[in-house]
Parts: C-alpha cells; sequence; structure tokens
C-alpha cells in the first residue's frame, strides 16, 4: 500500500508498507539555498526524519523505519510531512535561528482559550528570539487565516525567502503586543495598534468570549 502527500515547505512525501516495517522517501527540488531537514507528522506529533542530500539534479532522503517507532511520536499514521531550511548557504544573521515544526502549540502558551484552540493543531512551527518564544505559520493571502483570535497579534514576518505569521510569547506563556511605529507599520493589514494603559503590561488576556484585553 502506498502513499504520497505534498510536503509543507516544498517536495512530496512518499510511504510504502511493508509488513511492520514503512518505508518513507521526500524529495524536493534543489534550489541550492541550503540545507534542508524533513519532518515526518502524524495527527499526535512529529518525527525528524533526516537530511535531505542531492541525489540527480534534485534533493532526496529515503529511510525505513517501524511502525511503533513511529507510533511512539504520535506519527502513526502518517498524516504529511514539513521541509525546513534549517542551515543557509547564505548570511542571514538578521533572520533569527531556523524554524522548526512544533507538534504541540499549545504548549507556548498559559491561557485556557488559547491552549484549547491550539490543541491537536498541526502546520505551526517555532522558535526562539532571546527570552522570547516564538509561534509562526506560513502566510498565505489565499488561505484561511490559522488563528483568528490572535489576528490583531501577527506580524508578517520574511525568513529564508518567504513570509510567515509570527506571534510572540514571553517565558511565562502570555502573547506578547508587537512593537509598533508610529507610522502603523509592522502589524496586520486594516487593524490599528493596540494602544498600552499607561502602567500596563505588554500581554493580553482572553474572557470566555474570546475578546482579547491589554493587562
Amino acid at each position: 500500500m502506498g502513499e504520497c502527500w505534498n510536503m509543507e515547505g516544498g517536495g512530496t512525501l512518499s510511504l510504502e508498507e511493508e509488513g511492520l516495517r514503512v518505508h518513507l522517501r521526500a524529495v524536493c527540488p534543489d534550489d541550492g539555498r541550503g540545507l534542508y531537514k524533513v519532518w515526518v507528522r502524524g495527527r499526535g506529533g512529529s518525527l525528524l526524519l533526516g537530511t535531505l542530500t542531492p541525489e540527480n539534479g534534485r534533493l532526496a532522503l529515503s529511510r525505513t523505519l517501524s511502525r511503533s517507532t513511529l507510533g511512539q511520536a504520535g506519527c502513526w499514521p502518517v498524516t504529511g510531512g514539513n521541509t525546513v531550511l534549517v542551515f543557509p548557504f547564505t548570511e542571514q544573521s538578521e533572520e533569527g535561528e531556523p524554524w522548526r515544526p512544533e507538534p504541540d502549540p499549545a504548549r507556548l502558551c498559559r491561557d485556557p482559550l488559547l491552549r484549547a484552540l491550539l490543541r491537536g493543531r498541526t502546520g505551526f512551527f517555532s522558535g526562539q528570539e532571546g527570552e522570547a518564544r516564538l509561534l509562526a505559520a506560513p502566510f498565505s493571502d489565499q488561505k484561511e487565516f490559522p488563528l483568528p483570535v490572535l489576528f490583531c497579534l501577527a506580524q508578517v514576518e520574511e525568513r529564508a525567502g518567504r513570509r510567515w505569521l509570527v506571534w510572540r510569547f514571553d517565558r511565562a506563556g502570555n502573547p506578547v503586543v508587537p512593537a509598533h511605529s508610529r507610522n502603523g507599520t509592522g502589524h496586520t493589514r486594516g487593524v490599528r495598534p493596540a494602544q498600552r494603559p499607561e502602567g500596563g503590561k505588554d500581554y493580553v488576556r482572553f474572557d470566555h468570549k474570546g475578546a482579547p484585553s491589554l493587562v
């Protein structure tokens, strides 16, 4: 039995079962931008498959794993995969650390409503920026906004040649209000920047209806 998925980040992931073993193969174009790693994804988590290497003018990776190994990682049955640029060949010191697939985005925040909305969600990535923890999702104006309740706190950033929706959380798991410039740039288009009350802190709390307010 064989299956194939288009991976988030580019390329395809194919699967072939042979008894208790699972043959996985990832293939994507070689754009020459750097080293890519592939994660296989399931309903309960993700597992690093390995690094793509050049093969006949493209990048490829083949691995054979047991069903039990995939199951222990929450990846059986397999539901897809992710390709992530982990080491760019060009200097990107201002772009921060590379994104990693985030199998449990709810762990980044403490608000009960946000945790409930994020629990079991896929397609998110995480990173670190100083003491701030970052949650990100690929940006597309052709797709539904992935986290409407945090629409006002999203920032569109370009990293490694791709646009991302980025949310920042402090060490306690509170969503951080973006720092906006005077001309209103830096926030999601069409949304007025939130105004901090005097002496207020830069994080947000949500009521039972999901309405955000500064604390």
